[in-house]
């Protein structure tokens, strides 16, 4: 018997996280009726919320990158003097204006969310999962929610998923809905005892010669995390560039990218499609930030002369 079955009071931990996240989903999906739009919609309220700290954190951003020049000639004048450096470092943003920590809070509000939504979409599943086992063993009909490419979105999008879970993926999507209403003990029993059996039916049905999706969305992700990691580095000076520790940044760089391949490869789509539409989002609000403090530089410089 999977281990999964044992373990479900241990998803009670995580219930006040996941609650508030889970309220503002239930709100979206009762409008729109769609959990692939409400994942969207969802994204875009959460990256408004926070477009404010955002804002000032790419304003600490693009100073930072402004006086780099300067940081380079405090490097290099005060290369055997690393106290020294550090006070004319320190020195220099305080004559700036500059917080070099001013861009962190917003990260440190979005990892949260990030491991949040990953453990509401996972909760979901997992009703999701013990509503399909209630339609089969009362003789109703079973219509997976499908999305685009994607025929069940609580189902990872590869091509080597399947459509409808087996019983080890069951088991992981029902150690989310601990204490649920829809988790009886006689739904246990038959997901335990029975799963092959009553499942067969609809198994067959939908996953025989079909894939659930086509990878688009870890693609996706890899691709617009790359993009993303890109436009945060910015123009680099020769002294970053030669730099050993910029070297390791390089590596991470490609790294980050081939883990949201993993992760939304492996995990259901409906995370897959929060963690791509928070990285186009970033992706286009970034250029349309850099359009327009490009602008508002020449302008100033128009002026001074």
């Amino acid at each position: 018997m999977p281990r999964h079955f044992n373990n479900l009071e241990e998803n009670a931990k995580v219930e006040f996280i996941i609650t508030p996240l889970r309220w503002i989903l239930d709100m979206i999906y009762s409008v729109v009726g769609s959990y692939g739009l409400t994942v969207i919609l969802f994204t875009l309220v959460i990256k408004l919320l926070i477009l404010p700290l955002d804002i000032k954190q790419r304003h600490s951003m693009r100073k930072m990158q402004e006086i780099q020049p300067k940081i380079d000639e405090i490097n290099k004048k005060y290369e055997k003097d690393p106290e020294k450096k550090s006070v004319k470092t320190m020195e220099l943003y305080k004559k700036e204006r500059i917080n070099p920590m001013g861009g962190c809070l917003p990260l440190l509000i979005q990892m949260p969310i990030l491991f949040a939504m990953f453990a509401v979409m996972r909760h979901i599943a997992g009703e999701e999962a013990v509503k399909m086992v209630q339609a089969v063993t009362s003789g109703a009909a079973f219509q997976p929610e499908s999305f685009l490419w994607i025929s069940n979105i609580w189902q990872p999008d590869n091509i080597m998923a399947n459509i409808i879970p087996t019983l080890n993926e069951m088991a992981g999507n029902l150690v989310a809905v601990r204490g649920n209403a829809l988790l009886s003990t006689e739904v246990l029993d038959v997901v335990r005892a029975n799963y092959s059996i009553v499942m067969q039916p609809v198994m067959e049905q939908f996953n025989v010669g079909a894939a659930n999706g086509w990878a688009i969305l870890p693609i996706l992700a890899g691709a617009s995390q790359y993009f993303t990691t890109w436009l945060m580095n910015g123009k680099q000076t020769e002294a970053q560039k030669n730099n050993p520790q910029n070297q390791s940044q390089k590596m991470m760089n490609y790294i980050f990218p081939l883990m949201s391949v993993f992760f939304c490869w492996q995990y259901n789509a409906a995370f897959s499609l929060y963690w791509v539409t928070s990285n186009v989002y970033t992706i286009l609000t970034y250029v349309g930030f850099n359009y327009i403090a490009d602008r508002k530089a020449k302008q100033k410089e128009l002026e001074a002369k």
